[in-house]
């Protein structure tokens, strides 16, 4: 049986923030629109203060309201982590992970993650954010996620880091591209080919774009985009490169739709992927469970990688 320890008036204010208005977070939660306003605005006049700005077309949360929902997320995966430390203390191996990563990891490691999950734990629910390195640190300091896994994670006082590993910076191309030939190569040689490259919001593009400006100022990308899988499939027509790592064709290069050249420019030095936690609460048996076949699948798809390289 479920417990019940979630807040009636946290459920309310949550779904508000998610679905825009009261209207939308009734028909959400099949809960009576009077009812969830009536508690919103007993919570308001608790606080003394508005938790949503009524909009001609909706709410939109204050910067109280902000803080009310981010209490919400962390009491829900509290009560989530204690649910499934009882079920433990029962013999049960159940529980609802929450996770955030990136996208450049969709179809290679999260894939893996899914199907293992799937076969040797079935009763084991993940529950997994994309969202930037930098937005990772933040969800797992407020503790709404109890594992993040991205590039150069920033690191927050109270972030614990169970496995990291650096990365090899390189250029992606498909067999048929004209520098798929060489064994290694350089933003030199890559200067002049036709380039594609990750948005200039994105860790890897920013770090670029901060030590090597002058590459990108010849090379104005002919594709640029935050989905990685947009850009892989324009790496697959054959007549572009990429810089990046490599982890984020791992999947590609591991069955020879993509080839990756390392860089070997002076100064370049390699991002690093890491899988972390939050030390002030503890990891329950599902979670760990997620942190260590993320941890430990990662490096073997590295390591097969640099083999086969």
């Amino acid at each position: 049986m479920k417990l019940h320890l979630f807040p009636r008036q946290l459920l309310y204010v949550e779904a508000v923030a998610e679905h825009g208005s009261v209207q939308a977070a009734s028909r959400a939660l099949g809960i009576a629109a009077s009812a969830i306003d009536r508690h919103i605005k007993t919570l308001e006049e608790a606080n003394r203060a508005p938790l949503f700005e009524r909009l001609p077309r909706g709410m939109r949360p204050t910067a109280a309201g902000e803080a009310v929902v981010v209490m919400a997320r962390r009491w829900r995966s509290d009560a989530e982590r204690l649910e499934a430390e009882l079920q433990e203390m029962r013999g049960q191996e159940r529980g609802n992970v929450r996770l955030v990563a990136m996208d450049s990891l969709a179809n290679g490691v999260l894939e893996d993650l899914h199907c293992w999950l799937r076969a040797e734990h079935p009763q084991i629910r993940l529950t997994l954010d994309i969202a930037t390195p930098a937005a990772a640190a933040r969800e797992l300091d407020e503790g709404t996620v109890e594992v993040a896994m991205a590039f150069n994670l920033p690191r927050l006082r109270h972030q614990h880091v169970l496995w990291s590993e650096k990365l090899r910076f390189g250029c992606i191309v498909a067999p048929e591209h004209p520098l798929a030939a060489e064994a290694e190569t350089t933003l030199a040689k890559v200067n002049g080919h036709a380039l594609v490259s990750q948005s200039a919001l994105l860790p890897m593009r920013q770090y670029m774009e901060a030590r090597h400006a002058w590459f990108f100022a010849e090379n104005t990308p002919v594709l640029a985009s935050n989905s990685l899988q947009v850009l892989k499939r324009a790496l697959l027509q054959g007549d572009v490169a990429m810089i990046t790592s490599e982890l984020d064709a791992l999947p590609e290069l591991r069955d020879g739709r993509l080839v990756f050249l390392p860089l070997r420019d002076k100064g370049l030095v390699p991002p690093t992927i890491a899988v972390a936690i939050d030390a002030r609460r503890p990891l329950s048996r599902a979670a760990r469970l997620v942190a260590e076949y993320l941890s430990d699948r990662t490096q073997a798809l590295l390591s097969e990688a640099q083999d086969h390289a």
